[in-house]
């Protein structure tokens, strides 16, 4: 028996089509990043002094979404490097002179300009419930009434307050895939 062209054409395209399909399903390289996301307490930070019949309503946040790992970062490659950031939450609950936060366990942030920049933005999106004091008639009224998520009860009076608040954010890039880590402290 003879082949004709037209007979072995389709399997030589066959071929072809196989072997370009072929690298068109090998995965195309991808980073693992991430941010991780903590609430800190920042050195020397003052508290509101509280009677027996006060309670205090931390602020709520709204939704908040951690930075993004910058897709452009420079590098492949980052060790976790933590970046914090100090903020006031004011009366309308919005974030208020948002700051890279210099402490002990933070990296310089002017060291690391494109990660202080998203954390940065992020942060200045934020939303929270404001913080409130809620003041009781007295210690057993608090103690009966308060439920420890606004001011709940028979409150005398309910004031909403500014209040200083800090995040770290762990950011690390692995393979030229970024990571951002944040979580309360």
């Amino acid at each position: 028996m003879r082949r004709t062209a037209h007979a072995i054409a389709p399997r030589w395209m066959l071929a072809v089509t196989i072997a370009g399909l072929t690298a068109c399903a090998s995965p195309p390289a991808t980073r693992i990043d991430s941010v991780e996301r903590r609430l800190i307490m920042p050195e020397g930070s003052a508290r509101y002094p509280m009677a027996a019949h006060q309670a205090f309503a931390y602020p709520v946040p709204q939704d908040n979404v951690s930075p993004v790992f910058p897709a452009d970062y420079p590098a492949r490659e980052l060790a976790p490097t933590t970046l914090c950031v100090s903020f006031v939450v004011d009366a309308a609950g919005n974030p208020a002179q948002v700051n890279a936060l210099a402490q002990e366990g933070c990296a310089p942030a002017e060291q690391f300009v494109p990660l202080r920049d998203a954390m940065l933005a992020a942060v200045s999106q934020w939303r929270f419930e404001p913080a409130m004091f809620c003041d009781y008639p007295d210690a057993a009224t608090r103690d009966r009434d308060w439920n420890g998520v606004g001011c709940a009860g028979a409150t005398v009076q309910k004031r909403i307050v500014p209040v200083s608040l800090a995040y770290a954010f762990t950011f690390s890039l692995r393979n030229g895939k970024g990571e951002v880590a944040s979580a309360k402290r």
